[in-house]
């Protein structure tokens, strides 16, 4: 028996396809080169996003989420996939399509529970829900305790980490 990984799938291919799917973006996207950004980005037009994947550590690329999200008037949303923190996502994020001044945040999580995909702090405060309408800044954490947080982001580590999981082929 032999162990493949279906051909295209990588950590950064599927961590942006789960954000693709919450955010109902069903088009085909290519990588886009952006300056400040790491080379698998992704622009959603229909959703004013921009999406980045990278293994780098914190803070690499951070200082440019910001300007990048001003200028272009974009969502900005830099996903650091890490084995440092056992699977866990992490993002760093610029919500640029705001109609105020653009919000910054660093070091959310990935969080999924049954209403969805969502961006959330480490502790309480607001996050960030992914839906077909975008990126949205909710007041509210969609979790009212600390474990119940911690559950949401373990079933997010999971599903990257299954659907990352070789195929059998016999």
């Amino acid at each position: 028996m032999d162990t493949t990984t279906k051909l295209g799938c990588n950590p950064a291919s599927i961590a942006t396809g789960l954000l693709l799917e919450a955010l109902g973006a069903d088009d085909a996207y290519d990588y886009l080169p952006v300056p400040g950004l790491p080379g698998s980005t992704v622009y959603v037009a229909e959703r004013a996003a921009l999406i980045a994947v990278t293994s780098a550590a914190a803070p690499m690329f951070a200082a440019n989420l910001e300007a990048i999200a001003a200028e272009h008037r974009l969502d900005v949303v830099l996903l650091r996939l890490g084995e440092a923190d056992h699977g866990v996502i992490t993002a760093d994020f610029a919500l640029g399509a705001l109609p105020c001044a653009v919000w910054v945040e660093q070091g959310f999580a990935l969080y999924q529970d049954a209403s969805g995909l969502w961006l959330v702090p480490e502790w309480a405060g607001p996050s960030v829900s992914i839906t077909p309408a975008g990126f949205c800044l909710e007041m509210v954490a969609p979790f009212s305790t600390l474990a119940e947080r911690e559950h949401g982001v373990r079933r997010a580590a999971r599903d990257l980490a299954t659907m990352l999981q070789p195929a059998e082929v016999r």
